[in-house]
């Protein structure tokens, strides 16, 4: 009996043994099939690149272009579902400050969508007039980004200059603050009614702004009317008073017209006389001359052609 149960042990014993060389052979396989390397990330598409362009290249988005265009990676947080938004900051060697949102970079160029008064415009810097330490990045909340932006153009509104661009673009960037927000706690509808609070408030803003500004145009085609005849009246005294100097400037020019016909008159008259002077004048000197020689050449020993050659000797 004791033999066999001493079998029956060292049959369990091999057989437990050789399961676990089995299972360690299994996982040493599934391991050597397993990658070692780490997947290689998908190649951008080569039709997102920005277009090369010579420094500094600017384009003008327009609110037509920006509603129709295909957004870029960070262009709009509320459709990609991007959280956060990438700004720039640099110096150019020139001394200009450039910043805004950062479109893309590689090595040769930044391509940064910055803020002109009311128009958002693109522009892309070579690194070659980038100082480069002063190249700086950081993430910002794309519900902050948009939430700035739409108070910076909120704030241009009733200047009478871009208004109605400046009120769309308010709207509009509020409108994508609020599309950030997905949670319901009370923090986020608190702040989701303030966001249509603030819109709410715009559109109301621009049409008292439309009113306003048709009043404007009729409070100055009003003006226009009443100052109408006193500005006739100042235009018409202008003309006279222009006339008058004309009228001066003419008579003056008649009279000196009237002074060289007269002068010319009179020289057409004295000329026969000057010249019949002139020419007995001339007789006179003919006469002295001949005196004059005669007195030193009593005998007419020298012939007149050479009289004035031979008096040098």
């Amino acid at each position: 009996m004791k033999t066999t149960g001493h079998k029956t042990t060292t049959a369990i014993v091999l057989v437990l043994t050789s399961v676990c060389i089995v299972i360690a052979y299994a996982q040493s396989r599934v391991r050597a099939a397993s990658p070692t390397t780490p997947p290689t990330p998908a190649r951008p598409d080569s039709s997102a690149k920005t277009p090369e362009r010579e420094p500094v290249v600017q384009t003008v988005l327009d609110l037509s272009d920006r509603e129709s265009t295909v957004p870029s990676p960070n262009e709009d947080a509320a459709a990609t579902g991007i959280r956060s938004i990438r700004m720039v900051d640099f110096y150019l060697k020139s001394g200009q400050l450039v910043f805004g949102k950062l479109i893309s970079e590689d090595r040769n160029k930044v391509v940064v969508e910055q803020i002109e008064g009311s128009t958002l415009i693109v522009g892309t810097y070579s690194k070659r007039d980038i100082e480069s330490r002063s190249l700086q990045a950081k993430n910002v909340s794309a519900s902050k980004y948009y939430t700035d932006m739409a108070e910076y153009f909120a704030g241009r509104t009733w200047d009478f200059k871009d208004d109605p661009d400046d009120f769309i673009q308010a709207i509009r960037f509020y409108q994508r603050a609020k599309q950030l927000i997905e949670g319901n706690s009370q923090l986020d509808l608190e702040r989701s009614k303030e966001l249509d609070r603030k819109v709410a408030e715009l559109e109301a803003d621009r049409e008292v702004w439309t009113k306003q500004v048709e009043s404007r145009a009729k409070l100055k085609e009003l003006e226009f009317q009443a100052e109408y005849v006193t500005r006739f009246t100042e235009l018409e005294a202008k003309v006279d008073a222009g006339a008058a100097k004309i009228e001066t400037g003419v008579a003056q020019i008649d009279a000196v017209v009237a002074d060289v016909k007269k002068n010319t008159e009179t020289l057409d008259k004295n000329i026969p006389t000057m010249e019949q002077d002139l020419r007995h004048r001339l007789d006179l000197l003919a006469q002295e001359i001949d005196a004059t020689r005669r007195m030193f050449d009593p005998y007419g020993r020298f012939p007149r052609g050479d009289y004035g050659s031979r008096s040098r000797y």
